[in-house]
């Protein structure tokens, strides 16, 4: 008589520590020949019978019948072959969720983006990697380029939609998205408002609403410089103004100028004419930069760079100036 299954648990502790055993026992119950389940194994024989044994002691019971010719069940072994099937598909649908969690078809997706970056397909872009990936839960949070910047770093988010002056080179995997030019966003109310294109020392005497140095010390050294390679020093107006619309907003105040990417013309600030710049050097010019970092890039932050790298780069031009202000100067 075979020996009764040490307890119920006896099959799930089997699997912790014999998990390839339940294979070899299962192959063998199914060809019922140690010679044919070895062969189907890739194992020679007597490591197949010792395998067998060895799972038999890790169980507590007679799982098999031996003959000359073949091999039959013994009643703890009929019922510890339910178990082990299921055990074996239990564990192999484990498997594939770690695998599919590890390579980031399952689970967070978290990501940053500067707000001009909805006035690019951003929103069509994750509506896409949605459809292709319906597990993926995506996690969206808005702040400045600078910040993202830091997260990244920090590990707290796995891609950012950003800026590219704020990037250290070499330091993220990065894909351009578009290149935009720089306009002078001036006050409707001022007499250079009527322009209609300018030259960088037209706007000399005029105060300059810049975007503060600790929140992009790149775009905001290259703004001096641009003005210094013009022929004058910009009067800045003083402030702690991060955000782009409050920059806009003091500037259809009154307060002074700035220069500000294309995007922004869409953003709906009454009382500012935006002039083209005639003059202004290439590295002032703005980008919008997709950043992960590439020892953490998952499958679905790859289908997303495949993604908004099949975007045509026209699209933020139409959809920015469709809510452009209506006095916005091309």
């Amino acid at each position: 008589m075979s020996k009764p299954i040490k307890d119920a648990s006896s099959p799930g502790d089997a699997l912790l520590s014999e998990a390839h055993r339940l294979r070899h026992f299962v192959v063998l119950v199914e060809e019922r020949h140690y010679g044919n389940a070895a062969e189907r194994l890739g194992m020679d024989q007597p490591a197949l019978s010792r395998s067998i044994v060895r799972l038999e002691q890790a169980v507590g019971a007679q799982l098999l019948v031996r003959s000359a010719r073949s091999i039959a069940l013994t009643p703890a072994g009929e019922i510890f072959e339910k178990d082990a099937r299921a055990l074996i598909a239990q564990a192999q649908l484990s498997s594939s969720v770690v695998r599919r969690v590890q390579d980031g078809e399952i689970g967070n997706l978290r990501l940053g983006f500067t707000p001009v970056a909805m006035f690019w397909a951003l929103p069509d872009a994750v509506r896409q990697l949605r459809v292709r990936y319906p597990d993926i839960r995506i996690l969206m949070q808005e702040a400045q380029s600078y910040e993202h910047v830091e997260h990244l770093r920090e590990g707290s988010i796995d891609v950012a939609f950003v800026n590219g002056d704020v990037l250290n080179k070499g330091e993220f995997q990065t894909l351009v998205l578009e290149r935009a030019r720089v306009l002078a966003a001036v006050p409707a109310s001022w007499p250079i408002a009527k322009s209609k294109r300018l030259r960088l020392i037209d706007l000399s005497d005029q105060p300059f609403i810049i975007v503060p140095k600790e929140t992009s010390p790149t775009t905001h050294q290259a703004t001096l410089a641009a003005c210094r390679a013009a022929g004058f020093v910009p009067t800045i107006v003083p402030g702690d103004n991060t955000e782009v619309l409050s920059r806009l907003g003091m500037v259809a105040s009154g307060f002074g100028v700035m220069l500000t990417s294309e995007y922004t013309r869409a953003l709906p600030v009454e009382g500012v004419v935006y002039i083209p710049v005639t003059d202004l050097p290439e590295y002032l010019h703005w980008q919008l930069v997709m950043a992960w970092d590439p020892r953490a890039e998952t499958t679905a932050v790859r289908a997303l760079a495949d993604i908004c790298a099949s975007i045509p780069k026209s699209r933020i031009k139409r959809a920015a100036w469709r809510g452009g202000h209506p006095s916005a100067a091309g």
